[in-house]
């Protein structure tokens, strides 16, 4: 089971009909968040109890705001459901993420950007835990979620319903932004250290590089993947 101990987090989570199964609250503490939270959780029939800030910290460790909540795990969806409900023709493709950080951080992008879904590695991939739940700020319901067996074929897949498939690749000779996202895409971010695996890459209709000084050698998977979403984004809203 995933916890919560952000409000924020928790606020996004309630508004989202995220999964929660029971919630703690710190009695002592009295704002305006905790009332939305209180008003969230009546609403939406969730078991929630105001108790001593001890027994909030003791399930959510000392650094924590006030609120501990419990989650039941992730519902995946398959990838048939996700191409049945296509809107914005953006599905993103996790290769081997393994810091549940970045998976959290690319989940918002996913949600801001109004990513039909992303496919997520079911080997060497990271878990869908708290930390997820936090740095994607409750965000994990506002975007499709596919557990993948099979990368390759699920590409192959996506082809088959008409979507371009474009991999990141420092080495490519196409700049990101000079691609065109207005029609169906799948953007495939690879591993933190290994990037896109070679024969993802093989598969991948078109390789994408993200310009930056050579003094650096990459960018963080998390920021490369808000500076490709975005621009996808821009360019379907044009």
């Amino acid at each position: 089971m995933a916890a919560l101990t952000s409000l924020h987090a928790l606020i996004e989570a309630l508004r989202d009909g995220a999964p929660i199964n029971k919630v703690l609250l710190n009695r002592s503490r009295q704002d305006a968040k905790m009332g939305t939270v209180i008003e969230l959780c009546r609403r939406r029939g969730v078991i929630f109890q105001l108790v001593p800030a001890e027994a909030v910290d003791r399930k959510a460790g000392a650094r924590n705001q006030g609120v501990w909540a419990e989650i039941a795990p992730v519902s995946f969806s398959s990838l048939d459901s996700l191409l049945a409900a296509v809107k914005t023709g953006l599905v993103v493709i996790l290769d081997g993420i393994e810091d549940t950080g970045n998976l959290g951080a690319i989940v918002r992008t996913a949600a801001a950007v109004e990513a039909d879904g992303i496919l997520v590695s079911i080997r060497g991939s990271a878990p869908v835990n708290d930390t997820v739940w936090k740095t994607s700020a409750g965000t994990l319901g506002k975007v499709r979620l596919v557990q993948s067996r099979n990368l390759t074929l699920d590409i192959e897949k996506l082809k088959k319903a008409g979507f371009w498939v474009a991999a990141t690749d420092q080495r490519a000779g196409m700049n990101f932004y000079d691609f065109d996202f207005k029609g169906k895409t799948a953007v495939i971010l690879g591993n933190e250290s290994k990037g896109v695996s070679a024969l993802l890459k093989k598969n991948a209709d078109q390789l994408l590089a993200i310009p930056h000084a050579p003094a650096v050698e990459s960018l963080n998977v998390s920021a490369a993947a808000a500076i490709i979403l975005f621009e996808a984004y821009r360019q379907k809203k044009k």
